[in-house]
């Protein structure tokens, strides 16, 4: 009979298999032999009764019920690791896969510079990231924190609020040599405004102005509409017309002179960029220092805009 510390190294032992989808890399990341992974995982089959992963000589996949056992456990055991941490702290390393969520342009420009600093700090951590515009179900998907801009729906989510987010208006520097440049929201009427498709609902998404003390809407029309930010910025530097997009994404352009703002006395305060978690996640030391590297690289004043010349908006 297996004690129960012989069956919890079992239990463990599938996780890493699960995770790194193959026995050979989960023996790399534990300091094992593949043999010994491999019978590790057949010992907690036995015990089951059930074949937890489907085996080829190429690949390995989760069977039904490892997949739903695999769900289980991983939660089980990162409850644990948020139990060892609320008894020892700050003391604690972090360690294992840190799994998190960014919107594509914030991931690409923000999130993703910063993490290399973050594994080379902690060797043990080991970061796995989804970049993408929809939003995920953390606790479906295992997802350990996410960067979301506007407020979480989700109450299971504990939000932590990093800085407000800005949109600003640009075009390149031929078009605006050939149309002009807008002076009034009421002018872009006259120009190719080039929508953001809001991947969920397939909308355009509106623009917010603020012009002489009030906060307009502009719903922008143009010849071509993407639902990719990155998409959408090439387009306008390749003067296909006028675009807003977020600070972060436009500045490279606006600072090598690709881009020019226009409309920039016009800025309206943008949501809140907000780095979440489950309430289960919040003691958990990857999560902890992830959070702490976000805070760092968005804070409530975040430099790009600053280069940009641009007010604070409230």
């Amino acid at each position: 009979m297996q004690s129960s510390s012989e069956h919890l190294h079992h239990i463990s032992t599938f996780v890493r298999v699960a995770e790194a989808r193959g026995f050979t890399a989960a023996a790399r990341r534990l300091g094992i032999s593949t043999a010994a992974v491999s019978k590790s995982v057949a010992r907690l089959e036995n015990r089951l009764g059930v074949k937890l992963f489907n085996r080829t000589t190429r690949s390995i996949s989760l069977t039904d019920d490892g997949e739903m056992f695999y769900r289980r456990c991983r939660d089980i055991l990162s409850d644990l690791e948020s139990a060892e941490a609320a008894v020892t702290r700050a003391s604690v390393s972090p360690r294992g896969k840190l799994r998190v969520h960014s919107p594509i342009g914030l991931g690409r420009h923000i999130v993703m510079p910063s993490l290399s600093a973050l594994t080379q700090r902690y060797p043990d951590l080991t970061i796995d990231v989804d970049l993408s515009d929809r939003t995920p179900d953390l606790a479906e998907e295992g997802i350990d924190a996410a960067l979301r801009v506007g407020a979480p729906a989700d109450s299971r989510l504990i939000a932590r609020p990093l800085a407000r987010s800005t949109f600003v208006t640009c075009a390149s520097p031929a078009y605006l040599a050939a149309r002009g440049a807008p002076r009034t929201p009421a002018d872009l009427d006259d120009h190719n405004c080039l929508a953001y498709v809001v991947p969920q609902t397939g909308r355009y998404h509106e623009w917010e102005f603020m012009h002489e003390g009030r906060r307009c809407v502009y719903t922008p029309a143009g010849t071509l509409n993407v639902n990719n930010a990155e998409a959408l910025l090439d387009a306008v530097i390749d003067g296909a017309g006028i675009a807003r997009v977020a600070s972060f994404v436009a500045a490279p352009a606006v600072l090598d002179g690709r881009l020019q703002l226009v409309l920039a006395d016009c800025v309206a305060p943008g949501p809140v960029i907000h780095l979440v978690y489950l309430q289960n996640r919040h003691l958990s030391p990857r999560v902890r220092v992830f959070a702490d590297m976000m805070a760092q690289v968005i804070p409530t004043e975040p430099p790009w805009e600053t280069v940009l010349g641009l007010a604070p908006v409230g």
